[in-house]
């Protein structure tokens, strides 16, 4: 598998991860405050998401660095 199709594949991937974290933790399923802790980061903690939605953004970086690394590579 070329570099570039794997690094497009985690990129996708890792994206739609992150959607699916940040429907279930805004919009489906809303939290007000847990353990006194408000907003975004109590709400992905109150539905045990926190470590999924930072995986995904740690995916997606690596993805996006990925395609970038081979699109501006040299070829010799």
């Amino acid at each position: 598998m070329k570099k570039s199709t794997f690094g497009l594949l985690l990129t996708i991937l890792s994206f739609v991860l992150f959607i699916v974290c940040f429907v279930n933790a805004f919009v489906i399923n809303p939290y007000s405050a847990y353990n006194g802790i408000t907003g975004p980061l109590g709400s992905l903690l109150g539905n045990d998401m926190l470590v999924p939605f930072v995986v995904s953004l740690l995916g997606l970086g690596c993805g996006l660095f990925i395609c970038g690394k081979e699109a501006y590579r040299k070829k010799n």
